[in-house]
């Protein structure tokens, strides 16, 4: 079997960095997308100790092009993307009255938005092939991702 080409948003840190280094223990050849290219680089060097491949692509999953443009560039650079993972998200921690209206749309646009903009990235490319995996990292329950499989 060749490996599997996996793409995971929000791939910098937490649950994403974590995915990243499971699928790396099984060969596969990894698309990590986030904005912190800090975070982006380690997840590489942990991939790649794993004995997986992984290109860095820093990305805004708010930024519908951006996401279009990382696709083309993983199945360009590591073949036709067989699992999405859409896991990037934003977040604040601060008392509702407090937050300000510039907080809750980046919430939105990274965490709502983002996915869409995955899905509809990914989808466009499954579709023909009329294969591969679409998940979603934060609707995670006890580490089982919600899993759509074309």
């Amino acid at each position: 079997m060749k490996p599997e080409t996996v793409v995971i948003t929000g791939a910098s840190a937490g649950l994403g960095r974590a995915a990243a280094r499971e699928f790396a223990r099984h060969g596969a050849k990894i698309g990590l997308l986030a904005r912190g290219l800090d975070g982006l680089e380690a997840a590489k060097r942990e991939v790649e100790d794993l004995g997986g491949t992984a290109l860095v692509i820093p990305t805004d999953v708010a930024n519908s092009a951006a996401v279009e443009q990382a696709a083309d560039s993983i199945e360009e650079k590591l073949g036709p993307i067989d699992i999405w993972v859409n896991n990037a998200m934003a977040s604040v921690f601060s008392p509702v009255k407090e937050m300000k209206p510039e907080e809750y749309k980046r919430v939105t646009e990274v965490t709502y938005l983002g996915v869409v903009y995955g899905t509809l990235a990914v989808l466009k490319r499954m579709l023909p092939r009329n294969r591969g995996c679409l998940l979603r990292g934060q609707a995670c329950y006890r580490g089982i991702y919600r899993l759509i499989t074309l």
